[in-house]
């Protein structure tokens, strides 16, 4: 009996991506339900061509179903158009243009990859939102037949893994800690959280000061530089570490070892620290933006206003409550059930029965 083929295609992979990391997730609900399916992609790094296929490998003709996945703009338009099979949209969110200097290469893909989301709408029968904040502009865009499906959670790498203190950080371990993951960029907004640790330090004198963990690789030197400029006139030196990117062993031990997580991004399309910090009963206190809130659910707690002295306020409260800390640990724990395999994976199932008969796997 021939399999029914699902494949996916992105223009371009890297390790641990968002994007990569929801491919391979995909892939894995996929294959449970019984699809042959694979992943084709234009650019994939070394380590990952044991899992990846070059984009030439797809027969498109035999294909049933194309999964392609969209998120910053590209230059593979002809591709886009030239595949032979019905097609989905899976859409990850682009982080919009204003939030780059313009004349950038980020500027001009991120103006060009919303382009390309309005101009290819009627090439797809129908699209999957990884959160309702992406559903919406799928809508907008002129999709149909949309769903939200949250592919986008691998726990696993989390598991099994030995977990110790990161070394050479200057960490103190006699100290509690706030964690913050994300990349070293504007929009990210790091520099209020060096003001909201400023007023921790300073109008807050009864709670222990944690250390402020920031970890993110650097899009933006310039911005990094910022930073650590502040730090130092905010007089945070002792306060706050910035070791870049770490592995997945050391953010282990920093979702384990920490009291607090804290987000200041301007703009989130899904936000998987979020899910990260629930999956570690590490209780949430961020800015309400974008799709944070969608994302977090009741499982943080969340602040109208981009204010420094707010959030420090709200996180002393936190710390010095322990009632109001399990409650927010709780709620993440149940949050993690719209993302497990056992939610999604009927969900998926009875979507693509719904696109085409054809589809459904007897």
């Amino acid at each position: 009996m021939k399999r029914i083929k699902i494949h996916q295609f992105t223009p371009a992979t890297a390790v641990g991506d968002g994007v990569t990391t929801g491919l391979f997730v995909t892939q894995k609900l996929l294959r449970s339900i019984g699809y042959e399916s694979t992943i084709y992609s234009a650019h994939i790094p070394p380590t990952l061509t044991d899992k990846i296929q070059p984009i030439d490998m797809l027969h498109s003709k035999e294909t049933d179903l194309l999964l392609v996945h969209h998120s910053m703009g590209h230059d593979h338009d002809d591709l886009i158009t030239s595949f032979q099979c019905p097609m989905a949209m899976i859409y990850h969110n682009i982080t919009p243009a204003r939030f780059f200097a313009a004349g950038t290469a980020e500027h001009i893909y991120s103006k060009k990859g919303r382009q390309q989301l309005k101009q290819w709408s009627d090439l797809f029968i129908g699209a999957i939102g990884d959160s309702l904040y992406n559903s919406e502009e799928l809508k907008d865009a002129g999709y149909s037949n949309i769903i939200t499906l949250p592919m986008l959670i691998d726990m696993e790498k989390f598991h099994e893994k030995t977990v110790s203190a990161p070394k050479d950080w200057g960490l103190n371990l006699s100290r509690s800690r706030l964690l913050s993951v994300g990349r070293i960029v504007e929009n990210k907004r790091q520099h209020l959280l060096l003001e909201a640790m400023w007023y921790l330090k300073n109008h807050h004198d009864d709670i222990t000061l944690p250390q402020l963990v920031i970890v993110g690789g650097v899009t933006s030197p310039e911005y990094e530089y910022s930073l650590k400029a502040h730090i130092l006139k905010l007089g945070l030196e002792d306060d706050v570490l910035m070791p870049g990117k770490c592995s997945d062993e050391e953010l282990s031990w920093l979702y384990q070892n920490s009291d607090c997580y804290w987000c200041a991004s301007e703009h989130e399309g899904f936000c998987m620290p979020l899910i990260e910090s629930g999956f570690f009963e590490l209780p949430v206190v961020s800015f309400a933006s974008s799709n944070i809130p969608s994302t977090l659910g009741e499982s943080g707690l969340i602040i109208e206003q981009s204010d420094p002295a707010i959030l420090a306020a709200t996180t002393a409260q936190l710390l010095a409550n322990n009632t109001l800390k399990q409650d927010l640990i709780n709620a993440g724990t149940r949050n993690l059930n719209n993302f497990q395999s056992s939610t999604l994976i009927p969900k998926l199932s009875a979507y693509l029965s719904s696109l085409n008969p054809a589809l459904t796997i007897q």
